[in-house]
């Protein structure tokens, strides 16, 4: 198997084990978890495009992982009352709208890739900033407007990239029909 491809398991099985330790309080080891998680997502797509180790599975598999982990990052600092409902209503939108537009795209025309918008990765960075800043809160209770920020600006690309992924998915789609 593959280093990305091995990279981007181990963020699947950090996901549960950084939620188990927010669930249970161990916040600063939740950070190292998801620090982890988030440091893998970046290295495994460099070292596949670098190493020209890009493979179907990692295609496959390196999406669902950063859909579960955002998800599940969200939904444990929503619950938790970090973070407004509607941030979490946000971002699951934005989840449906990629899988569902990837589903659709799949049952047409039989094609099964994805190729991630450069506003996508962005928002995929502000969204890990925002939780990274989320998981530092009890220490950075001061600093309350940063981190509002942060959330702001992530959900502004999280609204304008479910858009762009939209209405990328709707012109291709009008090409082929």
């Amino acid at each position: 198997m593959s280093l990305p491809n091995v990279l981007t398991i181990l963020r699947i099985v950090l996901i549960p084990a950084f939620a188990t330790a927010y669930i249970y309080d161990q916040r600063t080891f939740a950070l190292v978890l998801f620090t982890a998680a988030a440091v893998t997502d970046a290295l495994d797509g460099f070292i596949a495009r670098f190493t020209h180790q890009q493979t179907k599975l990692g295609s496959f598999l390196d999406p669902i992982a950063d859909k579960f982990l955002m998800l599940t990052s969200f939904a444990l600092v929503t619950f938790t009352g970090l973070v407004p409902v509607w941030a979490l209503i946000l971002v699951m939108s934005r989840e449906v709208i990629i899988v569902g537009g990837w589903m659709i795209r799949h049952f047409l025309t039989r094609s099964s890739s994805v190729v991630p918008s450069v506003l996508g990765k962005a928002t995929t960075f502000a969204q890990i900033v925002a939780i990274v800043l989320f998981l530092l809160s009890p220490q950075l209770r001061e600093v309350r407007e940063v981190m509002d920020l942060a959330l702001y600006a992530a959900m502004a690309l999280t609204a304008l990239s479910g858009l762009d992924y939209l209405f990328r998915g709707m012109k291709e789609l009008e090409k082929r029909a």
